[in-house]
């Protein structure tokens, strides 16, 4: 009785370095596959054909997928751009794109009372308070970002979760 094992791994659908179609370390049937959406088909075809010849064959087939996980926040303004040292309150509006209402405001890494307006804006009331606790004096700059917290990851997805950072200036 001949015997094979054809091994087909999915990569994953953000098309990223390292994600390419997996090909099995020994195998008597090196097989390579192009395109990714053919890739069960294939497979399926190739199993059946080698069991319709008389072979044995054994397939395994990952079904890999980052479904349910969130795409990452992307800030794109702040308003205003610049807080005076001295202001008493204000309100700080992060605009850009992916928010859900578990995102938070980062203020260089702290994490401020956010408040969700919709899922292309946040606000935050800056204070004096808010200078003392987490940093920030006249003629400097502050690191702010968003974060989405994610109660669960999927091993092999992109990480999600936290934007790129702009900077707000202390004048």
């Amino acid at each position: 009785m001949r015997s094979c094992m054809v091994t087909f791994y999915k990569p994953f659908s953000s098309a990223r370095p390292g994600t390419e179609p997996v090909q099995p370390a020994s195998s008597s049937s090196q097989n390579s596959l192009s395109g990714t959406k053919s890739w069960l088909r294939v497979g399926l075809v190739a199993v059946l054909t080698f069991a319709l010849s008389g072979w044995t064959c054994s397939a395994i087939v990952g079904f890999n997928t980052c479904l349910g996980i969130p795409p990452a926040p992307q800030i794109i303004s702040l308003s205003p751009s610049a807080i005076s040292a001295n202001a008493t309150s204000v309100l700080l509006i992060v605009v850009g794109n992916n928010f859900t209402p578990q995102s938070l405001i980062l203020w260089n890494g702290n994490i401020l009372a956010t408040t969700f307006v919709d899922s292309s804006h946040l606000t935050a009331t800056i204070t004096q308070q808010t200078f003392a606790q987490f940093g920030g004096s006249f003629g400097s700059n502050v690191i702010i970002s968003v974060n989405t917290p994610v109660s669960a990851t999927l091993v092999g997805c992109p990480i999600p979760g936290s934007s790129a950072t702009l900077v707000l200036a202390i004048n």
